[in-house]
């Protein structure tokens, strides 16, 4: 049996990932720090029973990725292009209520994309990405800035 003793240098990232090569760990910073670090993530709640409860039966985990901020506020205005509008009628055409609503989750959650349990039954959540670009590891992106007009 041969026996060899190795020492090798391991470049660490900001974020505590190790890598072998210097680039490599330069190039992995630098992703970090100008796209991962500009996504935030929202879970849209939507579809409320109207019939007895007015409980939102659905979820669609969003990420958003902006060099602009307003991160909650592009969620918001998405969920608002697609549903039409905030208000609409409650349970059993009694008054009002939200159609929806925007809450900021962790990046743990997205990833999970749980399903929200109605009646005892899973109903499956979606998962979508909100930006001017395709970034690797997310769902095909939705370019908001050219839907919306914005430059």
């Amino acid at each position: 049996m041969e026996t060899k003793e190795i020492t090798k240098t391991v470049y660490i990232a900001n974020d505590g990932k190790e890598f072998l090569m210097k680039e490599d760990c330069e190039k992995h910073e630098k992703f970090v720090e100008e796209i991962l670090s500009r996504i935030k993530y929202f879970c849209i709640r939507c579809h409320p029973d109207l019939t007895e409860t007015g409980y939102y039966q659905h979820k669609i985990y969003v990420a958003v990725f902006s060099g602009h901020f307003f991160h909650e506020k592009i969620a918001f205005e998405w969920a608002l292009r697609k549903f039409g509008h905030l208000l609409g009628e409650s349970v059993q055409g009694y008054g009002f209520q939200p159609h929806f609503s925007v809450s900021e989750v962790s990046k743990e959650e997205y990833e999970e994309c749980p399903a929200t349990v109605w009646g005892g039954t899973p109903l499956k959540s979606e998962k979508i990405f909100l930006s001017p670009k395709q970034v690797d590891g997310f769902p095909e992106n939705i370019d908001y800035m050219k839907e919306w007009g914005f430059k």
